[in-house]
């Protein structure tokens, strides 16, 4: 009973360490003992880390704007780069080489970071240096580079726009951390010279002194050239970066950046004072828990030393089989055991990666899973030893008492023979010729994966039995929910085609009995005014309906397309002449500019007046009275484009996806006619004709362009 209660409290003072080890590793933020002795997070080392990337992200944050900002907005016509393709000098624009990013399928993520898609690439790495390469000559962003030689900036046009759109990250991470959300950093960097100044700051309602007072500050001026700071180490090298940055040749500067100690924000530095908190908690449990299960771990092995090889039923010492072994065989088992380990320990954390996940830290896990699987072995291996110096055995099942017991007899011999020198070579060459070729089958057993591969196989196959029940379970599971989800939108296209149809038998009654009041003569001037509006709401009803159905049928792509060859020109032309009047009521005038040559698109003409009726009733419906709407038809590779342009009346304060969905209008009161379907329609009719609608918004201007795929003769 006692062993059995002292070997469970070491097992529970193993489990007790390995959890305080991996508490300490993954919840320390830099130093253990400097997280303990420093409470207050504006002191750590942590904070002033923290300080310092964002006064790097400010100095970036001056580089960029020059280069990707005009008049406060992103500049996408700035000419950020230079080069020679074939000898032909060429300048790109930050627009040009963002789509060539794209096309070869580089994006920004939503931490801006950059990442590649591959399947939406269109130009592979290699057609790129084959098709464009060019000879850098000139970079906005690095205004020092000059090419000292023919060889100097040989590079391509992708690997140019890979790195333009690191530079941009940069530009929108720096964006992003100080003027898209709330910061609890405000800084303010100013330049002046005579009357000239320009300003960088994230408050413009607040003076230097007022940021200083923040809490944490840092501040410099050309007069000085010291930093002020009650940081515990302030960045030196703040005046001369300002220097390097300054655009006056003569100019004076002055620069404040202050952190707000209450933190009302949530940003960076409220997420690193969160986690500073809970490190210092988590660190000091799990030091508390370290300190606990050493004592305890020690405190029940020592007891099972003293218990290991004592029975209550018999005398003496119990011996197992395992304890006759030599002492230099069990030693080199754990040798061996603790080599092969070193590759044991990642095998097992591959394997449980496939069953649980990604786990980061690779190389702490693989140190925890070496130090498990060499104790596992090590606490039976000294116990064993224990009972074998109980019982006095030790030495005498020694390999090494077998040696010298063979020495010395072999010696004691050959000095009865002569010559003695003989005798004793005879004796040592073979055991130095078998001692190395033990080493040499050492060696080759370390190298040869033969038995590592036995072990693991038993281990490889109930992994990968369970690896495949929770692939098929994780397989069952996404079939059934896609299921689910096709029949729930089955459902409801369902629904909306029934109820629809359902409300048109009623419907139609109502528009017949409207008619036929209409042909009574009601002398009521009221009445006349009630059966006009039963008649207008009635009508608009029926419109809604139609829609419905028309949503529906397109979003589930059960229309019949009947595909044609038409002059996309022409039809915007007729469309236009139809919508003429109705745009002259909504004091609207066109600006129209049409291909001279006929552009010759493949579509369903139906549809695609459909769609083209959609987009002018909301201009006449959405768009700014006394404007103007910008038509324009023309040919963008393999594809034959129209854009309408126009200003709305209203705020569009609404994401272009959004506005696309069902039963969403451009006006948020909603005092205009509409359904809301119609872009929606359009949408889906688009793309069942193989093209595609975009929508774009900036500020009040609205774009809707259409793209449909061009014929073969053009």
């Amino acid at each position: 009973m006692k062993k059995i209660l002292a070997a469970s409290l070491h097992t529970l003072a193993l489990l007790l360490l390995l959890l305080s080890l991996i508490l300490l590793h993954f919840s320390s933020e830099g130093s253990l003992l400097s997280v303990l002795r420093q409470p207050d997070y504006f002191r750590s080392d942590s904070f002033e880390s923290e300080f310092s990337e964002a006064v790097s992200d400010i100095f970036d944050y001056i580089d960029l704007r020059a280069l990707f900002e005009k008049n406060g907005a992103l500049n996408l016509n700035q000419v950020v780069a230079q080069a020679e393709e074939r000898g032909t000098p060429v300048s790109y624009t930050l627009n040009y080489l963002i789509r060539y990013a794209r096309s070869m399928g580089y994006y920004l993520n939503a931490k801006n970071e950059i990442q590649l898609d591959e399947r939406s690439a269109t130009i592979s790495p290699m057609e790129d240096e084959k098709e464009h390469p060019i000879r850098i000559t000139f970079r906005a962003y690095m205004p020092d580079y000059k090419p000292l030689s023919p060889a100097d900036g040989l590079s391509s046009l992708g690997k140019l726009a890979q790195e333009t759109l690191g530079y941009l990250a940069k530009y929108y991470a720096a964006r992003a951390e100080f003027f898209d959300q709330d910061s609890n950093l405000k800084f303010s960097v100013r330049y002046t010279s005579g009357e000239k100044s320009m300003l960088y700051t994230n408050a413009a309602d607040m003076t230097e002194a007022e940021i200083c007072a923040l809490g944490s500050f840092l501040s410099t001026d050309s007069d000085s050239l010291a930093v002020r700071s009650n940081l515990r180490t302030a960045p030196a090298n703040i005046p001369p970066l300002l220097q390097a940055r300054n655009p006056y040749a003569d100019g004076s500067y002055t620069m404040a950046v202050g952190v707000n100690r209450t933190l009302p924000a949530a940003d960076a530095f409220s997420d690193a004072a969160q986690r500073y908190e809970s490190s210092r908690i988590l660190s000091a449990a799990g030091l508390f828990l370290l300190l606990g299960s050493l004592l305890l771990a020690g405190g029940s092995y020592v007891w099972l030393l003293l218990l290991t090889g004592k029975s209550a039923e018999r005398k003496g010492i119990v011996l197992y089989p395992a304890d006759h072994a030599p002492l230099e065989l069990l030693l080199l088992l754990f040798l061996l055991w603790f080599l092969w380990t070193n590759r044991l320990a990642p095998v097992f954390l591959d394997s449980l990666v496939l069953v649980i996940g990604e786990l980061r830290d690779t190389d702490f896990w693989i140190a925890l899973f070496r130090f498990l699987f060499c104790y596992l072995l090590f606490v039976p291996l000294s116990l064993s030893l224990v009972r074998a110096y109980k019982a006095r055995t030790l030495w005498k099942a020694s390999l090494l008492r077998r040696l010298s017991e063979l020495v010395r007899c072999y010696t004691e011999s050959a000095a009865q023979t002569a010559p003695r020198f003989y005798s004793l070579l005879l004796f040592v060459l073979p055991n130095l010729l078998g001692i190395l070729l033990f080493l040499l089958l050492f060696l080759h057993f370390l190298q040869n994966r033969s038995l590592r591969a036995f072990f693991t196989a038993l281990a490889l196959l109930c992994i990968l039995a369970l690896i495949d029940f929770y692939s098929w379970r994780i397989t069952a599971g996404l079939s059934e929910a896609v299921g689910r989800q096709v029949r729930a939108e089955r459902l409801r296209t369902d629904l909306i085609t029934n109820v629809s149809h359902d409300l048109k038998t009623p419907l139609t009654s109502i528009l017949n009995y409207v008619e036929l009041l209409k042909r009574e003569e009601l002398d009521n001037p009221r009445a006349q005014e009630y059966l006009e509006i039963l008649e207008q709401k009635s009508g608009r009803l029926k419109t809604l309906t139609e829609d419905l159905v028309e949503a529906s049928k397109a979003s589930s792509g059960s229309i019949t397309m009947n595909f044609t060859e038409l002059d996309y020109g022409e039809m915007i032309q007729q469309a236009l002449g139809e919508f003429e009047d109705k745009l002259s009521a909504a004091k609207l005038t066109i600006v129209e500019t049409l291909p001279p040559e006929p552009l010759m698109i493949v579509s369903d003409g139906r549809h695609l007046w459909r769609i083209i009726e959609n987009l002018l009733n909301n201009c006449c419906k959405y768009a700014l009275r006394g404007s103007r709407v910008y038509v324009d038809v023309y040919r963008d590779e393999d594809c034959a484009v129209c854009t309408i342009k126009n200003i709305s009346a209203s705020p569009l304060n609404i994401t272009p996806e959004e506005l696309t969905e069902r039963f969403v209008r451009g006006d948020v009161s909603r005092s205009t006619e509409g359904s809301g379907l119609g872009l929606s329609i359009a949408k889906s009719l688009s793309s069942l004709m193989k093209g595609e609608l975009r929508i774009e918004i900036d500020g009040d201007l609205y774009k809707a362009s259409v793209r449909l795929p061009l014929s073969v003769e053009s």
